[in-house]
């Protein structure tokens, strides 16, 4: 496999470690940002996220010289055959795309496409079904207008949409279950794919609507897995069940399989939540009423503070009262704080009452971010710990909600008398309940 010239536009979580893997796999790649401050420290070999085994990778590639970084469009563009586009696609209030990063990427590449170029522009980042078509037409226009004759053939659109999973992003790239490439050219289709020869990965080529929509319908489909298993274990606690049985006798059929069927508190992150609202915007848009997805995210909402209902139940009057909470991050091994479970327990914990200790392991410097008007509205109510044992001390309550593996291996002799919500069924009630007034997500 030759070497083949690769712009990444984008340095986070996505663009980062897809561009640190082309590198290590031989290409060379450049990394566009427009964060100044976030691009120096990159060519230092600082990594501004948390993300296990990408600072081995991205070491490498900077040392084999396969990768550097930059804020000049003009650079990356001219000195690059293949354009990734990895920036953000976050939800807007009516649950839509907000596609405004995704169109300024578009507007300078136009801006610095000539007569005698041939540029793939691939989306890494979700976009709506139809952004691909849409974006052909657009460039190929903006093109026309700066006096390039005949626009259409010095570009071409191609969707390969990610399928990383954050805090085991590196590993996803490196040995993905598929790689998918949408295009309305097969052949260009082939260079993008040609990309990942070196993985020998399971290949699917198909039109840019439909790569487009496997996207979004694979994150739907796991966030309704999720929703699906809480829902039962609400029902499970009613009739005197244990959803942890239930999903192991569930997850034996191969037609159903085990992953995402562990009740807790609810899905966050950067991904689930959006996709599911953008497919349920992008169905009405064409006429459907897609009533399951509607339902995916209401009861994902619901489930969020089920901890702090089950934590009522025990202690009604939380004024004056301590609670320590461990986990802020929306899952292990990240750091990211989007749309974390997290976020409404502490909320609502403050809101009645409560003085909040909260522990994470790597995620407390972006919960500052996130709680930073709660932190000046609550003075000295909201106070993020060093450690899991600081934030216990002569707190009245536990909830956990991130299941880190720290968490794993605790001496509740030393909680003793306390109330324990496990919001993410992550210890053995026998066990919690020789020392400590234990609840659990759908478990007698």
């Amino acid at each position: 496999m030759s070497e083949k010239r690769i712009a990444v536009i984008g340095t986070g979580y996505v663009g980062l470690v897809s561009g640190a893997c082309f590198a290590y796999l031989g290409h060379k790649v450049i990394g566009l940002d427009i964060d100044a401050e976030k691009i120096e420290k990159l060519k230092n070999g600082e990594i501004p996220i948390y993300e296990p085994g990408l600072d081995r990778i991205l070491n490498q590639a900077i040392e084999s010289g396969n990768i550097e970084f930059t804020t000049d469009y003009a650079y990356a563009v001219k000195n690059s055959d293949f354009i990734f586009i990895a920036v953000g696609t976050p939800s807007k209030i009516d649950g839509s795309a907000d596609l405004s990063y995704v169109k300024t990427a578009y507007d300078r590449i136009a801006e610095l496409i000539d007569e005698n170029d041939f540029k793939v522009i691939v989306n890494k980042s979700t976009v709506p079904v139809g952004t691909g078509r849409w974006a052909k037409k657009y460039i190929a226009n903006l093109l026309k207008e700066r006096g390039i004759k005949n626009p259409e053939e010095r570009f071409e659109i191609v969707s390969n949409p990610e399928f990383l999973r954050e805090g085991k992003a590196v590993e996803d790239f490196m040995n993905p279950d598929r790689v998918v490439v949408g295009a309305d050219n097969r052949d260009v289709a082939g260079m993008v794919a040609s990309l990942y020869e070196k993985l020998q990965p399971a290949m699917l080529i198909t039109d840019l609507p439909t790569a487009e929509m496997i996207k979004y319908a694979s994150n739907a489909f796991l966030a309704t897995k999720i929703s699906f298993i809480n829902e039962i274990a609400n029902v499970c606690e009613k009739v005197g069940a244990d959803v942890t049985v239930v999903a192991r006798g569930m997850g034996l059929d191969h037609r159903i399989s085990p992953y995402f069927l562990n009740a807790g508190c609810g899905f966050g992150g950067s991904c689930f939540p959006k996709d599911v609202k953008a497919l349920i915007y992008t169905a009405k848009e064409v006429g459907e009423e897609p009533e399951l997805l509607n339902s995916v995210i209401d009861v994902n909402e619901r489930q969020k503070l089920k901890p702090v209902e089950k934590l009522l139940k025990h202690i009604p009057d939380l004024k004056g009262k301590t609670i320590a909470v461990w986990g802020l991050a929306f899952k292990p091994e990240t750091d990211d704080m989007r749309e974390a479970p997290s976020i409404p327990i502490i909320k609502k914990l403050l809101e009645l009452g409560a003085t909040v200790k909260a522990y994470d392991p790597v995620a407390i410097p972006n919960a500052k971010a996130v709680f930073e008007q709660e932190l000046k509205a609550y003075k000295g109510k909201l106070q993020f710990t060093e450690t899991k044992e600081e934030a216990v001390q002569d707190a009245d309550a536990l909830l956990l909600v991130t299941e880190w593996n720290e968490f794993k291996d605790v001496n509740f002799d030393k909680l003793r008398g306390k109330v324990v919500i496990d919001g993410r069924n992550l210890w053995e009630p026998s066990i919690v309940r020789q020392f400590c007034k234990y609840e659990s997500i759908g478990r007698p």
